[in-house]
């Protein structure tokens, strides 16, 4: 199975062989690109890795880039002879989803709660700490109940710099101290401590207002950055959303 999850950011690529995920790269989802961009990088990948076309037998696509979306379709359809499944959360018949408009949740954040209930089977709270950080609930009868969303950690820093002229681009580091002694470490305590409270007091907020205890798994790129926050999350799993394409393309 060959998935794609189409983030704001990047595009990962991803190669199951049954349930094990034995490649995956990251392409920019440059939205000025045309189709060439993307197919010349996916097929150069699986030459290099002696991945044969014939071997895929089905495609995924989730995308919050509608935009890219049809590069990825057509891709699957002009080079594998396959027509991709493209994740639909309000479409699905395996979870619920308890919100307002559930055509308004992003397909990320369904197969984040996806993986976790298919491997807990429990309530659990997913973090997502990519372009942006979000916390997504839900139970054990397999319900999303809703989800919290706050600029992640690089698209915070980066509005910072765009919004500011004497302030330095600087990398998420911890700092040697809470209260920085120049411009690049107080920067960086900002982000790095500010984060790491700002997530240890919605997850404490969340479990208050859902009133059962929650297990609390980590995923995205950044997911193990800020490592004080290790001890809060049963789980760390990078690759959660690719895993949820997987479990979405084995049920649909």
């Amino acid at each position: 199975m060959i998935v794609f999850d189409v983030g704001n950011t990047d595009t990962v690529v991803g190669f199951f062989e049954g349930e094990n995920l034995r490649h995956k790269f990251r392409i920019r989802s440059l939205k000025s690109e045309n189709s060439v961009f993307f197919e010349y990088r996916i097929l150069n990948f699986m030459l290099e890795h002696n991945i044969e076309k014939s071997s895929i037998k089905k495609a995924v696509i989730s995308s919050v880039v509608p935009l890219l979306t049809p590069f990825f379709t057509s891709f699957c359809e002009k080079f594998l002879k396959l027509r991709a499944l493209v994740v639909a959360p309000s479409k699905s018949h395996v979870l619920k989803i308890n919100i307002d408009m559930p055509e308004e949740l992003g397909s990320d954040l369904f197969l984040n709660a996806l993986s976790a209930y298919t491997e807990h089977k429990t309530d659990c709270l997913v973090v997502d700490f990519g372009t942006a950080l979000t916390f997504t609930l839900v139970d054990g009868q397999g319900v999303i109940q809703g989800v919290s969303i706050v600029p992640g950690l690089n698209t915070a820093l980066k509005s910072l710099f765009s919004a500011t002229s004497l302030l330095p681009e600087v990398r998420i580091e911890k700092p040697k101290s809470v209260v920085g002694k120049n411009t690049l470490h107080s920067i960086q305590s900002g982000i790095y401590f500010g984060y790491e409270s700002l997530v240890r007091g919605l997850v404490q907020k969340i479990r208050e207002e859902f009133g059962r205890e929650l297990k609390v798994l980590a995923t995205g790129g950044l997911s193990g950055t800020i490592t004080e926050l290790q001890n809060i999350f049963v789980d760390i799993q990078p690759d959660l959303t690719l895993k949820g394409m997987y479990y979405y393309g084995q049920t649909h």
